[in-house]
């Protein structure tokens, strides 16, 4: 997978769909899974891309009094982003307990990610 900065095009919808899990309000688990399983990339690498770009970007959201909660101008996001970029594995979530509490609608997700994409390709 290209590093961030230099797949703009195609990472912007995933930063947006994942973008949903911060905002302050419930997230539309629908359109998140619908994006990413649009998307060229693969589970583990939708998961590389929630907590090394969009975690690191947009968690504080979560701790805040007045978090944003309309959605993301993509000129922000963009920027967030690759400020905020973590290199690096994603293996240890688990060892964070706000990622642990926050995996279980990620879950549901890359579920829902898999059985959009083996209904729209049935061979795989």
């Amino acid at each position: 997978m290209k590093p961030p900065h230099e797949d703009v095009e195609f990472r912007m919808p995933v930063w947006q769909a994942l973008g949903e899990f911060f905002l302050d309000n419930e997230p539309n688990l629908e359109y998140v899974a619908r994006v990413c399983a649009e998307s060229p990339y693969s589970l583990g690498e939708l998961d590389q891309i929630l907590f090394n770009e969009v975690w690191p970007a947009l968690s504080p959201n979560l701790a805040s009094m007045a978090g944003e909660w309309a959605g993301w101008d993509r000129e922000w996001l963009t920027k967030r982003v690759l400020e905020k970029y973590k290199t690096g594995s994603s293996r240890v979530w688990w060892l964070n307990p706000a990622k642990l509490f926050f995996c279980s609608a990620w879950f549901s997700v890359r579920k829902e990610i898999e059985q959009r994409r083996t209904r729209e390709n049935p061979a795989l």
